[in-house]
């Protein structure tokens, strides 16, 4: 039997890789971690995927206890903000990071 891989999601935990996007969303005193990149394959996209590994995400930081789930998104890409209101985070504002690029922030109280 084998395994096949159509998709894979990242959470991001270390508060100090944070550090910035905490600083930009006033969340200097709670613990964040991040929806990160979310990979499906094409051929598997449209059904439901990333949604669900995202819900997964979130479980997981319940079951750590952290108190927010926050994520960004390219303005332009519409599949990525779908998915992030799909699981409930609430976009906050457009803005551009330390790095330069602009991004979407999206952000969840779950504790």
């Amino acid at each position: 039997m084998g395994i096949n891989l159509f998709g894979m999601a990242q959470l991001y935990v270390s508060q100090d890789m944070l550090a910035d996007k905490k600083r930009e969303l006033e969340l200097e005193d709670y613990t964040v971690c991040e929806l990160g990149g979310i990979l499906v394959l094409p051929e598997y996209r449209g059904n439901g995927i990333a949604t669900a590994l995202q819900k997964i995400e979130i479980e997981l930081a319940l079951e750590l206890e952290f108190d927010y789930v926050i994520s960004m998104a390219h303005p332009d890409n519409i599949g990525s903000q779908k998915t992030l209101e799909k699981v409930e985070l609430n976009f906050i504002k457009e803005t551009r990071l330390s790095n330069g690029f602009l991004r979407k922030l999206y952000m969840k109280k779950i504790k």
